[in-house]
C-alpha cells in the first residue's frame, strides 16, 4: 500500500520536467504494478496507515489509474506553453483521488475529497477555452465547498463523542437532520437532480482532459461516499428513500428530454450524466445487492463511456473550433473510423449489448422493481428518450449536408483512434467476467 502511493507521490515530483511519452510509460508500469499486486475481499484487506481495499475502492482506484492514462493520451492534442504545470497538475488529482478511496477514515476521506477540488478548480480555470471559466471554475469549486461543510462538522462532532469514525464501524444513527446533512455533500458531488447545475458550466468551460477526468472520476466520489455512509443509517435510508427515488426518476425524465433538445455537444453529455447518476443514487438508495452492485457497474462503465464522448468532443472542437452540432454536419464523410468509434460509444451509453452499462441498468432495474412496481414507467421513458437522444447526437453529426466549415479535414489521427479503443476496450470485455466486480 505505501509503495504505490510513493510511487504516485514521486511521479508527481518528477512529472513537471519529465516528457509526455514517458509519463504514459511508467503511468502504464505503475497500473500494472497495482493490478498484479492487489486483490481485493469482501471485507477490507491490505490495511497499513490507516489505509485499506475492498471491492468497491480497488474497482475505483483501477478506473482512476486507467482514466488518468487515458487522460494523458487525450492531452497531446493540447499545444501549451505550460503543460509542466498541467502534469503537476493532473498527477495531484491522481494521488488525491487514490488517497480518497483508499482512506479508512472518514475525516481523512473528507480531507483528500476536497483537496481533489483545488487542482481542478485550477485547470477549469487556467486552462478552460472561453472568459465564462473563472464563474464556471469558482461556481464549482464553491457549489462543493459549501455543500460539504455540514459533512467537515459532522464528521468532527461524531469523532468528539466516540473518539473514531472509520469505515465499517457498527454505529447506527437515527437523527434525519443528521443524514440529510451527512450525504449533502454526496449528493452534490454526484450530481443529484436540483443540485446539478454546477456540472453543465463545469464541463462547458473545462479543457478536454479536466472534462474526461471530472465525468470519468470525481463524480464517481459521490457514489462511492453514498455507498460507506449508507449502513450508519440504514432505517432512516429505507424510510426516507421514496424521497431521493422519486427526485432522482423525475429528475431523470426531465433531464432526458432536455438532452433531446440539446445542440451543444459538451451540455447533453453532461446532462446525460446527470441522468446516468440519477440511476445510481436509486440503485443504492433501494438498498438491494443488485442495486448496490448496479450502481457500482454503472459508475465503472458511465466512467469509461462519458470519458470518451468528452474526448470526441474535444477532437471535433480543436477541428472546428464549435460545439454547436448543426456546424458538424456530414462528419462521417469525411471521417468514416472516427465516427465509428463515436457509434460504439453512444451505443454503450444508450446501454446496447454487450456493453458493462446493460447489466448494470438492468440489475438497477430489478432492484426499483422490488422497491416500487410503479417506478417502471419513469424508467421507461426515462432510459427511452435518453436513447431518442443519443440517436439524435449521432444523426446530427454523422449525416446531413456537409457545414460551410469542413473545406479541409482529415481522417482522424492513430493516436486518437488507440485512445477510443482502450475507452470502448474494458467496457465490452468486463462484462465477460463480472466476477471482478464482486
Amino acid at each position: 500500500m505505501l509503495g504505490i502511493l510513493m510511487m504516485i507521490f514521486f511521479l508527481t515530483l518528477v512529472s513537471f520536467i519529465m516528457k509526455i511519452y514517458m509519463l504514459i510509460y511508467l503511468s502504464f508500469f505503475l497500473f500494472m504494478y497495482m493490478i498484479l499486486n492487489f486483490n481485493f475481499y469482501s471485507f477490507f484487506s491490505y490495511i497499513s496507515l490507516g489505509f485499506g481495499l475492498d471491492s468497491y475502492s480497488y474497482c475505483m482506484m483501477v478506473l482512476t489509474f486507467w482514466l488518468y492514462i487515458l487522460m494523458l493520451l487525450g492531452s497531446l492534442n493540447m499545444k501549451n506553453l505550460y503543460f509542466g504545470i498541467l502534469s503537476v497538475l493532473t498527477c495531484l488529482i491522481l494521488l488525491f483521488l487514490i488517497l480518497c478511496f483508499l482512506s479508512l477514515s472518514f475525516f481523512m476521506f473528507y480531507f483528500y475529497f476536497e483537496c481533489s477540488v483545488l487542482p481542478m478548480f485550477i485547470l477549469i480555470y487556467g486552462w478552460g477555452y472561453q472568459p465564462e471559466r473563472v464563474y464556471s471554475s469558482l461556481y464549482f469549486f464553491f457549489y462543493t465547498l459549501v455543500s460539504s461543510l455540514p459533512l467537515f462538522l459532522l464528521i468532527l462532532l461524531i469523532e468528539n463523542l466516540f473518539g473514531y469514525l472509520y469505515f465499517g464501524c457498527l454505529l447506527s444513527f437515527s437523527n434525519m437532520y443528521l443524514y440529510i446533512f451527512f450525504i449533502l455533500s454526496f449528493l452534490v458531488k454526484l450530481p443529484m437532480f436540483f443540485f446539478h447545475l454546477w456540472l453543465p458550466k463545469a464541463h462547458v468551460e473545462a479543457p478536454t482532459m479536466g472534462s474526461m477526468i471530472l465525468a470519468g472520476i470525481m463524480l464517481k466520489l459521490g457514489g462511492y461516499g453514498l455507498i460507506r455512509v449508507m449502513f450508519f443509517f440504514i432505517d432512516l435510508v429505507i424510510f426516507y428513500s421514496y424521497i431521493f427515488i422519486s427526485i432522482s426518476l423525475l429528475g431523470g425524465l426531465y433531464v432526458s428530454f432536455f438532452c433531446v433538445l440539446q445542440t451543444d455537444l459538451s451540455v447533453l453529455i453532461a446532462y446525460s450524466s446527470v441522468s446516468h447518476m440519477g440511476l445510481v443514487i436509486c440503485g443504492l438508495m433501494s438498498l438491494s445487492s443488485y442495486g448496490f452492485n448496479g450502481s457500482l457497474y454503472l459508475m465503472m462503465s458511465h466512467g469509461l463511456v462519458s470519458s470518451g464522448l468528452f474526448y470526441l468532443g474535444g477532437c471535433l472542437f480543436d477541428r472546428l473550433g464549435s460545439r454547436n452540432m448543426f456546424l458538424m454536419k456530414g462528419l462521417i464523410n469525411f471521417m468514416p473510423s472516427f465516427m465509428m468509434f463515436f457509434f460504439f460509444l453512444i451505443i454503450s451509453n444508450m446501454s446496447c449489448p454487450p456493453s458493462l452499462n446493460l447489466v448494470s441498468e438492468v440489475f438497477i432495474c430489478f432492484s426499483l422493481l422490488s422497491w416500487g412496481k410503479l417506478t417502471f414507467l419513469y424508467i421507461f421513458f426515462s432510459l427511452f428518450f435518453s436513447a431518442c437522444a443519443m440517436v439524435n447526437f449521432f444523426s446530427f453529426i454523422c449525416h446531413g449536408s456537409l457545414s460551410n466549415l469542413m473545406f479541409c479535414m482529415d481522417g482522424g489521427l492513430l493516436r486518437e483512434f488507440y485512445c477510443f479503443f482502450l475507452h470502448l476496450f474494458p467496457l465490452y470485455l468486463i462484462i465477460l467476467n463480472l466476477d471482478f466486480f464482486i
